[in-house]
């Protein structure tokens, strides 16, 4: 048997095994855990930003975590919006104003990709944290020279252009027309997508972006940088250790002490949050990679329910993902902790 009939028969029996009925049960179930975590993270994100510009912006890393929660916040509408698509509503609403296309498709076009641009950009935006932190580790002295709050107001900026705008070239080309039903006396409007292998050049360069070059970008960058920082952590504390003694230390060492302690603080809630990413957009990198090769593993593929039940997962991966950094935020970070809690208190 060579590969290629191998493959097939492969397809047919995941096809077999992860079919509609299969796909409906498993999806009823995960819609009410992505709405409920989705609330959850709206709150929380809607929080971590009040809280950072209250704290201002005296330290470049809070624009950064600002952003991230901005970018996560997105995330976590289109997952919801995902959702929310399969819910008999949606189907009485199409249906009422006379478009005809599938539910997977509509999510599709409405939701997914905006989700894959957002993830995107929290992917980009924390390798820069990561990056950043790695900087102020390597030149404690010269880096607020290097990153001040122009470059990264600037680098912010660019990475939310660079992250959201190729989804635009995924809806370059895509067919849409007024079709009349007989059957029904109906004139409907009908949205549908092609398969991989109708698909432009600039279909194809914004899925290479999304399903290649930035999750490698972001891997690569996170995991080299959170490495650094691990292997930097083991090397301080094992200092601190061997440095700690007795007798009484004059106030330049306490000073330094609460600037070493506050330091370490920052690395490893970046260390926390860069792993907690890693874990959670494994999933969607490796699904998109897969996609891109694949020309099956589509919505218009024989494994389409299969594709459809794996980004429900990722969806859910995802969502998480965006809404646990305020609990990150909140033990790591002395100052946050303090300035949340008197905002709930006041409220």
């Amino acid at each position: 048997m060579n590969e290629t009939a191998f493959s097939v028969l492969s397809n047919q029996r995941i096809t077999e095994w992860f079919g509609q009925d299969t796909f409906y049960n498993i999806i009823s179930v995960m819609v009410w855990f992505m709405l409920g975590i989705g609330i959850i993270g709206i709150i929380g994100n809607i929080l971590t930003i009040i809280v950072y510009i209250k704290l201002g912006f005296s330290e470049t890393i809070h624009m950064s975590y600002l952003a991230l929660a901005v970018s996560d916040h997105c995330i976590i509408i289109t997952t919801m919006w995902c959702s929310i698509c399969y819910f008999p509503l949606i189907k009485m609403f199409l249906n009422r104003f006379q478009i005809a296309t599938d539910v997977g498709l509509f999510a599709n076009f409405t939701g997914v990709w905006p989700h894959f641009a957002f993830s995107k950009t929290t992917a980009l935006i924390t390798a820069w944290i990561s990056l950043e932190r790695c900087l102020c580790v390597v030149f404690p002295i010269k880096v607020k020279l290097l990153i001040t709050r122009s470059v990264t107001k600037l680098v912010l900026l660019i990475i939310f252009v660079i992250g959201c705008g190729p989804v635009v070239f995924a809806y370059i080309g895509r067919k849409s027309e007024w079709r009349f039903d007989p059957l029904r006396n109906q004139t409907k409007f009908y949205i549908f997508g092609d398969g991989v292998k109708d698909l432009n050049l600039l279909n194809r360069f914004a899925f290479v972006l999304y399903g290649v070059v930035y999750p490698v970008f972001s891997w690569v960058s996170v995991i080299v940088c959170t490495s650094f920082l691990i292997i930097k952590l083991r090397r301080s504390a094992t200092w601190r250790k061997q440095n700690i003694n007795d007798s009484p230390i004059h106030r330049d060492q306490v000073h330094e002490r609460r600037i070493f302690t506050r330091t370490s603080r920052v690395t490893k809630t970046v260390v926390i949050v860069a792993i907690i990413f890693i874990v959670c957009s494994f999933p969607i990198s490796l699904n998109l990679f897969y996609s891109t090769f694949e020309r099956e593993y589509s919505l218009n593929g024989n494994l389409r329910y299969l594709i459809l039940l794996n980004a429900s997962f990722i969806l859910l991966l995802s969502e998480i993902n965006s809404s646990v950094n305020i609990i990150v935020f909140s033990v790591m970070g002395t100052r946050f902790r303090s300035t949340l809690l008197e905002i709930l208190c006041r409220k």
